[in-house]
């Protein structure tokens, strides 16, 4: 697993950070089948997720800024509302800028978030944000700050 990772952990609830507003673009979302362990891919271009720690289970994935992961298409159905509340990894392989994940919708500033440089990858919360309370609680992603 790499250990280069930029990341800045908020909550609001706790008064810590801020983040600048990212740019928008389209979203979209797939869930190409099960993977798992490290061999686990994500496309270039896109933010990839999965409901268990080490990139196991099926792949969701994203391009651009989703303001409602509940929306989301889950075809193998592995979370009760598309992929909200049941992302347990997460990997960059975004070509431009760090993702942002939050735990609420519409990016809200106001619960937990945490950033993802482009090129890295979590496959534990607990073990790389120290923060094992971000497990399945995603709900929101941002691109690039400015």
């Amino acid at each position: 697993m790499r250990k280069k990772l930029a990341v800045c952990i908020g909550a609001a609830v706790l008064g810590l950070g801020t983040l600048p507003v990212a740019q928008a673009s389209a979203h979209t979302a797939k869930a190409p089948g099960s993977e798992s362990g490290a061999q686990a891919s994500c496309p270039s271009g896109y933010a990839c997720f999965w409901p268990g720690q080490n990139f196991t289970g099926n792949r969701g994935q994203v391009a651009g800024n989703n303001p409602n992961f509940a929306t989301l298409p889950n075809s193998a159905h592995s979370c009760n509302a598309g992929w909200e509340d049941c992302i347990s990894s997460i990997r960059n392989s975004g070509t431009q800028c760090t993702v942002y994940f939050y735990s609420l919708r519409n990016y809200s500033k106001s619960g937990r978030w945490h950033s993802l440089a482009r090129g890295d990858e979590v496959g534990n919360f607990g073990t790389i944000y120290h923060d094992a309370a971000f497990d399945n609680t995603i709900s929101s992603n941002k691109w690039c700050s400015s």
